[in-house]
């Protein structure tokens, strides 16, 4: 099985310390990322349904 104790883990983290898969950028970077593509998502959602109600109904 192996030689790591598995109480050594905190109740609530699955990996280890040195297992954690981390992203490269900071929380900021990312938070941005995500608030443009929200806002982008509206107006693109509106130009689908607008051509496929225009073309298709």
């Amino acid at each position: 099985m192996g030689n790591r104790d598995p109480k050594s883990n905190g109740p609530l983290s699955p990996y280890f310390p040195s297992e954690v898969p981390s992203l490269p950028g900071n929380g900021r970077r990312w938070f941005a990322i995500l608030l443009a593509a929200a806002f982008l998502s509206g107006p693109v959602y509106v130009f689908v349904t607008f051509l496929i109600s225009a073309f298709f109904l």
